[in-house]
C-alpha cells in the first residue's frame, strides 16, 4: 500500500504535491505501532547486508531498544540478521516487495523471530535506491505487547483515579494500590501492598471481608460495607466492589474499588432521624409512633396475643393556646420542650415517648395490665405536667387531659389506635380537664355516633336540608304585639330523628363548620323575611316583622370576606342590610374583640342591627359597650327565670336588682333591650315593671317552624300569653326534717 501510493503520486505531479505527500508519509510512518526504517544502499547490486538505516521511527527504536537518532546510519546487519534457513537470493529488490524471515537484535543481546516486508522507494537522482522495511512482530508478541500497553493505561487510569483501587495478582495478596488508596489509609502504597492492607479491616469485620475476597477469587463479583482504621486510628466506612481478575502465570486475583461512604452515610442516617423524630424535642414523630404501634399490633411467634399488657396514652395539653398567643411562639416552645423532658423521666426505658405534633404528646407504657396500672401511670403523668414552668420569669401551671386506650385484644390499625386515643381525650376535656378516661364501647360506641353525625351534618348542610324556625321577640302584653324574629337553626336526621341543638352546634365548632353553618341559616331567615315582606306588600299578610336575628359566631366574624358575604346574601335576597340583626354573645366579642369591632362597625355602617347576646353572663365591660357598635342588650335568661314580684325579699331579690340594672345601663347608653326567657306571668309583670320593651320565651311563643309563623302573621302578629305550669312544690319528708 505504500509503494502503490508513492508511485501513483510520482507518476506525474508537481514539486509541491510531491513534497505534500512525503510529508504525510513520513507523519504515518513516525506515528505508526509497527516498527519502520527507510534504509538505503548504492545504485548497485547488492546484499541486504550492505544497507543502512536512515530513518527510523518510535516503534522500531522500542524494539531495538536503542533510540531513533542513534539507529540512523547503523548497518542493518547489526538489527536485522538472516536467517540459516531463509532461502538466498536478493533481500532488496527494485522491482516489487519483498518478504523474508530475519532476527531482530535487540540492544541487550536478545533476538526476536520476525518478518521484515521491504517496500522499494521510487527511483530520484541520486546515487542510492531507498526501501521502507516494516518490521511484522508474531501474532502472540503483538498481542502481548498490546495487552502490556492496556495493562499500563490501566495502571495510569488507576494510579491517577480519584476512587480507591486496589490490585490483587493473586489471592488477597495485593500487587498495586493507587494514590487515593494510600491517602485513604494514610499510609504509602508500597507499605500496603501484600496481605498488610487486611490489618486496617476493624477486627470485627476482618472475617466478612476475608470470606468476600474468596468469593470473589472463585468468579464472583462482590458489594459490601465495611470499616477500615487508618494509620490515624480514626475507623471509616467504605463500600467495597471487587470484580475477579485472571493474569497469565499467577492465577486468580481482583480488582476493586474502595470507597470511603463515612459522610454519606452520616448524612443517611441524619435523614434518617429527621424523618423519624420532632425536631424541636427529639422525641420520637408520628412516623416512628406509627411503626411501633404497628409492631405491637402484629401477633408474634413468642406472644401469639398482640399488644399484650401495653397501653397508649395520649396526653394534651388543655389551653395550651393561651401560652403561645400571650408570650409568643418561642416560650410555648420552651413550654413543650420542658413537658418532654418531664414524661421522658416518667416512663421506663423501653417505654416510647412520642410527639405527634402540636401540644400532643403519646406515650407507648408497657405492663398496664389493670386498671391500677394505668390509673398509676396516668397521676405520674399529670403531677409531672402539673408542676410549674418557669419561661421568661413566670412560673406556669399546666394541666393535661389523657386519654388511654388499652392494645390487648385490639385488631384495628395503628392510625386508629391514635385516633381513638384522641376520643378519649377529648372524653376528659369534655368532663373538665385536668383528669384521665379509659377508652371502653361506651365511649367508642359515642365517638363513632359524634364522628357519624358530624359527616351527616356536612352532608345536610351541603344539601340544604338543615332548617330553620323563628321564635317571636313581641312587645309584651294581652295580647303582644310581634316585633321581630330571631332563627333558630334545627336539624331533623333522617334515620335518628330531630337533632338537640346544643348537640349538633358543638359538633359543628369541632369540625370547624360553624361559619357554613352560620351561612346558611342567614340565607334561610333572608330568603324568608323576603317572602313574608311579599306577601304583606300584596295583602296575604296583614303583618310583618321588621326584622330577623341571626346569631354569628366569632370564627364567622373572624372568617376573611364575612362582611362581603353577608351584603351579597342580604342583596340576593332583595333585602336592606337594616332588615337583619347580628347577635353575638359577649364571649364571642371578648376572645377578638378588635376583630369583631371593625367587622360589626363596617356592617352597622351600612344599616344592619347588632345585638349582645346572654348579656351578662360573659365579660360584661361598660369600656367596649361604650366603644361597640350595638344596637340591642339581650338579657341573659338566667337572670329573668329568678325574677320575682317587689314584695319578696328586698325590692324583689337580687336577680330584680340586676335585671333593673342592665335596664338602666341600656337606657343609659341609648340600646334597646330584649328580656330572654320569658315563662310566667309573674317574670312577664316584673320586666313590664323595669321598662323593658321587648320580651322573647316560651310565655308567648315557643319557636315556631314558618309555616305556623304565617298563621301567627296572618292573625295580625297578635300572641297571648300561655305561662308554663309551675314545677311541683316539694313538700319534705317528716324524715327530712331537721331541727
Amino acid at each position: 500500500m505504500l509503494n502503490d501510493a508513492w508511485r501513483s503520486q510520482h507518476a506525474g505531479g508537481s514539486d509541491d504535491s510531491t513534497t505534500g505527500v512525503d510529508a504525510a508519509l513520513l507523519h504515518f510512518a513516525a506515528a505508526a505501532d509497527q516498527p519502520v526504517l527507510v534504509v538505503s544502499r548504492p545504485q548497485a547490486p547488492a546484499p541486504l547486508e550492505v544497507a543502512r538505516v536512515r530513518w527510523a521511527n518510535t516503534a522500531a527504536a522500542d524494539l531495538f531498544g536503542v533510540a531513533s537518532d542513534h539507529l540512523v546510519d547503523r548497518a542493518v546487519t547489526r538489527l536485522l540478521r538472516r536467517r540459516e534457513e531463509s532461502p538466498e537470493g536478493e533481500h532488496l529488490s527494485r522491482d516489487r516487495r519483498t518478504r523474508c524471515t530475519v532476527d531482530a537484535l535487540t540492544s541487550g543481546g536478545e533476538s526476536r523471530h520476525v518478518e521484515v516486508v521491504a517496500w522499494p522507494v521510487p527511483e530520484r537522482e541520486g546515487r542510492e535506491w531507498f526501501w521502507v522495511l516494516a518490521v511484522v512482530l508474531p501474532e502472540d508478541e503483538r498481542a502481548q505487547a498490546a495487552l502490556r500497553a492496556a495493562e499500563e493505561r490501566f495502571a495510569t487510569l488507576a494510579q491517577s483515579s480519584p476512587v480507591p483501587t486496589i490490585v490483587s495478582d493473586v489471592g488477597a495478596r495485593l500487587s498495586r494500590v493507587n494514590d487515593a488508596f494510600a491517602e485513604l489509609i494514610g499510609l504509602p502504597a508500597e507499605e500496603l501492598c501484600g496481605t498488610a492492607w487486611l490489618t486496617h479491616v476493624v477486627d470485627d469485620e476482618r472475617s466478612g471481608v476475608v470470606d468476600a475476597v474468596a468469593r470473589v477469587l472463585a468468579g464472583e463479583r462482590v458489594t459490601l460495607d465495611t470499616r477500615l482504621r487508618n494509620a490515624a486510628g480514626q475507623v471509616r466506612w467504605v463500600a467495597v466492589r471487587l470484580a475477579p481478575s485472571r493474569t497469565p502465570g499467577y492465577g486468580a486475583g481482583f480488582i476493586g474499588t474502595v470507597e470511603d461512604v463515612t459522610d454519606r452515610l452520616a448524612r443517611e442516617h441524619r435523614l434518617a432521624y429527621q424523618a423519624q423524630h420532632d425536631l424541636l424535642t427529639g422525641l420520637p414523630n408520628r412516623l416512628a409512633l406509627l411503626e411501633r404501634l404497628t409492631d405491637l399490633l402484629t401477633p408474634q411467634a413468642e406472644a401469639p396475643q398482640a399488644g399484650s399488657g401495653v397501653g397508649v396514652l395520649m396526653v394534651d395539653l388543655d389551653d395550651f393556646k393561651t401560652v403561645n398567643d400571650g408570650l409568643g411562639p418561642e416560650a410555648g416552645d420552651a413550654v413543650l420542650v420542658e413537658i418532654a423532658r418531664r414524661l421522658a423521666r416518667t416512663v421506663r426505658g423501653g417505654d416510647m415517648v412520642a410527639r405527634p405534633g402540636g401540644d400532643e404528646f403519646v406515650l407507648v407504657c408497657a405492663d398496664l395490665t389493670d386498671l391500677d396500672a394505668v390509673q398509676a401511670t396516668a397521676r405520674r403523668v399529670l403531677d409531672a405536667v402539673l408542676a410549674p414552668v418557669e419561661v421568661n420569669g413566670l412560673r406556669l401551671r399546666l394541666v393535661a387531659s389523657i386519654g388511654v386506650v388499652l392494645l390487648e385484644g385490639l385488631t384495628c390499625s395503628a392510625e386508629e389506635v391514635v385516633r381513638d386515643a384522641g376520643i378519649a381525650v377529648h372524653e376528659a376535656k369534655a368532663a373538665g380537664g385536668g383528669r384521665w378516661t379509659l377508652l371502653d364501647d361506651e365511649v367508642r360506641q359515642r365517638a363513632r355516633r359524634a364522628l357519624r353525625l358530624v359527616a351527616d351534618l356536612r352532608e345536610a348542610l351541603s344539601r340544604g336540608t338543615v332548617d330553620v324556625h323563628y321564635q317571636p321577640i313581641v312587645r309584651p302584653g294581652s295580647p303582644a304585639e310581634l316585633l321581630s324574629l330571631e332563627a333558630l337553626c334545627r336539624w331533623t336526621h333522617p334515620e335518628l330523628g330531630p337533632i338537640r341543638p346544643d348537640v349538633f352546634v358543638e359538633l359543628a365548632e369541632r369540625a370547624n363548620l360553624v361559619p357554613l353553618l352560620d351561612a346558611h341559616v342567614l340565607a334561610l331567615a333572608c330568603r324568608d323575611l323576603a317572602a313574608w315582606r311579599a306577601a304583606h306588600a300584596t295583602g296575604d299578610l296583614p303583618h310583618t316583622p321588621a326584622y330577623v336575628a341571626v346569631n354569628v359566631s366569632a370564627v364567622s366574624l373572624a372568617a376573611e370576606g364575612f362582611a362581603a358575604g353577608v351584603r351579597q346574601t342580604v342583596a340576593a335576597a332583595g333585602l336592606h342590610l337594616r332588615d337583619i340583626c347580628l347577635e353575638v354573645t359577649e364571649t364571642s366579642l371578648a376572645s377578638d374583640l378588635r376583630a369583631c369591632r371593625t367587622v360589626l362597625e363596617e356592617l352597622r355602617r351600612d344599616g344592619a342591627r347588632v345585638a349582645i347576646d346572654d348579656f351578662g353572663t360573659g365579660y360584661s365591660s361598660l369600656a367596649y359597650l361604650k366603644d361597640l357598635p350595638v344596637d340591642h342588650l339581650k338579657v341573659d335568661r338566667s337572670f329573668v327565670r329568678d325574677l320575682h314580684s317587689v314584695g319578696e325579699g328586698v325590692a324583689g331579690g337580687p336577680a330584680r336588682a340586676v335585671a333593673a340594672a342592665v335596664v338602666s345601663l341600656a337606657r343609659t347608653l341609648g340600646l334597646g333591650i330584649v328580656a330572654e326567657g320569658v315563662e310566667t306571668l309573674e317574670q312577664d309583670a316584673v320586666i313590664r315593671d323595669l321598662g323593658c320593651e321587648a320580651v322573647q320565651g316560651f310565655l308567648y311563643s315557643r319557636p315556631l317552624t314558618r309555616e305556623a309563623l304565617v298563621e301567627v302573621l296572618r292573625a295580625g302578629g297578635l300572641l297571648h300569653p300561655h305561662p308554663l305550669a309551675p314545677p311541683p312544690v316539694h313538700v319534705p319528708a317528716p324524715r327530712e326534717v331537721t331541727a
